[in-house]
């Protein structure tokens, strides 16, 4: 395994050792059952949490989530439509019933609680900084002054905006747009989510991460519109569940390799 694949892993998993510690849809529990599908906001510039392969199909531990989500509900994880959405619209999509839940990599705040409700956090994120190889960065406070990608409406931009106000955003709709600004020199660096910097880092040489120290950690929850108690208690039960059978032990497996599965072990022994 190479050696980012391994201090990538170590992150996830120490910050995965405080996850398991809202509503709404284009209808309630009993509106999607009486559809007959669910709808579900996910990612797919987001490797390994949700992507689209080769053949354009949805991939990704996000994608697997809502599957479950789906055989719980009807007893098949294909009774399922998945609707591509970005950081900045996300939210807009299921307050305007575009969907019935969002499975994309959002975590949890404060300001975001004032709009949707939240399921038990079911994964754990921090920030890191992506930098090109020649690059003098080390730490977040060396961004004062720079220019800094970032993606609209995300943790990272929300992070940098308030712990480095004199840096220069440059915000983008897509991580691969980000991506490619840092290695066009557009920009000094590229601020997100590790999981995702991670998985970038492997596919694309010249680049580093600026340190190994993560900031502000953060905790992604399914979204569901307020005040729809119902739909929420079966989420968050489903969730349960599929840690009490092994069901999420081995979608982590499935997208963070062996390794994972050993470590989660060791995190709840």
């Amino acid at each position: 395994m190479k050696k980012s694949t391994s201090l990538f892993l170590l992150l996830v998993f120490g910050f995965l050792s405080l996850v398991w510690s809202g509503e709404g849809i284009a209808g309630t529990l009993q509106d999607v059952k009486r559809r007959g599908k669910l709808i579900v906001g996910v990612k797919t510039d987001y490797p390994p949490l949700g992507f689209l392969d080769k053949k354009g199909v949805n991939k990704g531990f996000d994608i697997d989530i809502a599957k479950a989500l789906s055989k719980e509900l009807f007893g098949n994880e294909e009774a399922i439509q998945f609707v591509p959405v970005t950081s900045g619209n996300r939210i807009t999509y299921l307050t305007s019933r575009k969907i019935d839940i969002i499975a994309a990599t959002l975590t949890i705040t404060e300001d975001r609680k004032k709009e949707v409700d939240f399921s038990n956090p079911y994964f754990i994120t921090a920030q890191l900084i992506l930098v090109r190889g020649d690059s003098k960065i080390t730490k977040y406070e060396d961004l004062a002054g720079k220019k800094v990608a970032t993606i609209r409406g995300s943790t990272g931009d929300i992070a940098i905006g308030e712990l480095v106000p004199t840096a220069e955003r440059v915000k983008f709709e897509g991580n691969f747009e980000a991506l490619q600004a840092l290695k066009e020199r557009r920009v000094e660096a590229f601020v997100q989510d590790f999981v995702l910097l991670f998985n970038l880092l492997q596919k694309n040489r010249g680049l580093r991460m600026a340190s190994l120290q993560p900031f502000r950690p953060a905790r992604y929850g399914l979204a569901v519109r307020k005040g729809d108690k119902e739909w929420l208690d079966f989420i968050n039960s489903t969730l349960v569940k599929m840690k009490e059978t092994g069901e999420y032990e081995k979608l982590l497996e499935k997208w963070f390799g062996l390794e994972a599965k050993a470590l989660w072990r060791l995190f709840k022994e």
